[in-house]
């Protein structure tokens, strides 16, 4: 049986045959990375248990990290009592008063007043379904 003879000559190649390999290989490189994810991830993943296992566990890192619970737990029910305490002082001093004013309802006088139409007009308007007005000022 002859040998057969593969002839490369990229020149021979047009362009959408390049860009078409190009767009496949990468494509497949893409789909062969995103298989490997799973595994990386794992090794990733036992590396940093090793890792916080050393730190942690073998280093005595968690005095460290008590020590630092214990600090952060006292600046938070310190300023969780500051909050606390001045809320407590605004209520006895301002939430037994009431300085909100309701306003009264628009009569039909002061919106004829305000559009500068008769009131049969806003009455009529009133009554009906759909208004269709084109305003003008």
């Amino acid at each position: 049986m002859p040998e057969i003879e593969i002839r490369d000559n990229p020149k021979l190649r047009g362009l959408v045959r390049n860009v078409s390999e190009t767009s496949f290989t990468g494509l497949m490189w893409g789909i062969w990375l995103y298989l490997l994810l799973p595994v990386l991830n794992i090794l990733l993943w036992y590396m940093g248990i090793r890792v916080f296992y050393v730190e942690v566990i073998e280093d005595v890192g968690y005095m460290e990290l008590l020590g630092l619970i214990n600090k952060m737990g006292w600046t938070v029910i310190t300023v969780f009592l500051a909050l606390r305490l001045w809320g407590y002082y605004n209520y006895i001093r301002f939430g037994r008063k009431n300085r909100r004013r309701g306003t009264l309802p628009v009569t039909i006088e002061k919106l004829a007043e305000h559009y500068n139409i008769p009131v049969e007009d806003i009455k009529t308007m009133q009554s009906e379904k759909e208004v269709d007005w084109h305003y003008v000022k």
